[in-house]
């Protein structure tokens, strides 16, 4: 049986999945200044950094939060499904985590409600992809049902890695 780190990094590697997901955060980030970011999932280090942070693709002015829900991975402690910020954030990362969440509909109600007004959420999602974290690995979104799920957003753009018909991940973002 191949384990599942190597199916992980196969995937990654052959569907350009990190790539996908690095170039499209990168020119998200790229103009962004003096921001207040909230990242869900910050996620544990690996080899002496976080891997799965994108915050060091942000210019420093931006008042950046890691957070992640296990307590041993060093960021704030952030449950989404319980968070109960209001209009507090200028943006909201949500990347390979919503996957993850038994109830995403509370976390994407929450994320609306914790943006300022005209605030930006960024979603990525996979959709061909390993199973990953299990047991915690709950869903496989399509395009039509993240449109329908962020439907409370003024603005949805979405971008899919792969196919259309036979995408390997999106990127989301979504304006309030």
């Amino acid at each position: 049986m191949v384990g599942k780190d190597i199916l992980r990094k196969i995937a990654h590697i052959a569907f350009g999945v990190d790539r996908f997901k690095k170039s499209n955060i990168k020119e998200f980030a790229k103009n962004l200044r003096g921001k207040k970011i909230l990242e869900l999932g910050s996620g544990k280090k690996e080899k002496g950094y976080y891997r799965y942070s994108v915050k060091n693709f942000f210019h420093s002015s931006n008042l950046f939060l890691q957070s992640d829900i296990n307590p041993g991975f060093g960021h704030k402690v952030i449950d989404a499904e319980k968070m109960s910020y209001k209009n507090e954030f200028d943006t909201i990362l949500c990347l390979n985590v919503l996957e993850h969440i038994l109830n995403y509909e509370k976390v994407i109600n929450n994320i609306h409600r914790a943006l300022k007004p005209k605030g930006v959420a960024v979603f990525i999602v996979p959709v061909f992809y390993p199973f990953h974290d299990e047991p915690a690995d709950y869903w496989r979104f399509t395009e039509h049902s993240l449109r329908n799920l962020l439907g409370n957003f003024k603005k949805i753009s979405l971008k899919h890695s792969g196919l259309r018909q036979y995408p390997f991940a999106y990127f989301i973002k979504v304006i309030k």
